[in-house]
């Protein structure tokens, strides 16, 4: 078996005029997490969304090996009138998901997520932004994702819970997962990362295992701002 998960091979989109994502060819190894850092508008979000299905590229192919894919985006939205619980049900429904296994899932990453259970009782709209965000955490996993990709994980997080959804990743990665993380957080990307993907203006301009980036005795911002927050255009 491949060690490598996922691979695109001169991805483009364009949008009209602009040129998002421009021959992006890079591959994601099995059981790695993989930091995808750029600036605002850089094409971190549309590459997400090649890879999902969510968009289609103008040029080039992604080879998608995972059989289950799970995502949590940057601004999650539910239906503001059901229930935590519910939406959970559904998700598990269409995810051919057991009661007996739903329930057992739900347990234990509430409490990897320190999200309290009794917030499932009530519709999702009254939620705070950070147990808004664990939330989606907890529906993408319950369906026991081989790769997850997650557009900037910690947006609306205390520290206390940074800490447990960093954990949660090296827990995930220990079983075996795959990951992909779009952050601006570089301070925390660099505690857990094991590649990194840099974009800037829709083109990758580097993709390197991050054990040989620190053997040059650079940091993760040192690397981030050589390759995408300064320089030539």
């Amino acid at each position: 078996m491949s060690e490598d998960i996922l691979k695109l091979s001169g991805v483009s989109k364009r949008y009209r005029k602009v040129e998002a994502v421009r021959n992006a060819t890079f591959v994601l190894r099995r059981a790695a997490l993989t930091a995808f850092l750029g600036e605002n508008g850089a094409g971190k979000t549309t590459t997400i969304k090649l890879i999902l299905g969510f968009l289609t590229p103008d040029a080039g192919a992604i080879e998608k090996r995972p059989e289950r894919i799970g995502y949590v985006p940057e601004q999650p939205a539910f239906s503001p009138w059901l229930t935590g619980a519910r939406l959970l049900e559904y998700t598990a429904r269409a995810g051919s998901l057991s009661r007996s296994d739903l329930e057992s899932r739900v347990r234990e990453y509430a409490r990897l997520l320190n999200f309290e259970q009794a917030l499932l009782e009530r519709t999702v709209r009254t939620y705070s932004l950070g147990n808004h965000k664990k939330f989606s955490y907890l529906q993408s996993l319950i369906l026991d994702p081989d790769f997850l990709i997650v557009d900037e994980p910690f947006t609306a997080l205390d520290p206390v819970a940074i800490k447990s959804v960093r954990d949660l990743f090296l827990d995930l990665k220990r079983q075996g997962r795959t990951l992909l993380l779009s952050s601006h957080l570089i301070s925390e990307m660099e505690k857990i990362c094991d590649d990194v993907i840099i974009i800037r203006r829709g083109e990758i301009v580097f993709h390197d295992e991050y054990g040989r980036v620190r053997e040059t005795g650079k940091d993760l911002e040192s690397l981030f701002l050589e390759f995408a927050g300064r320089g030539p255009s």
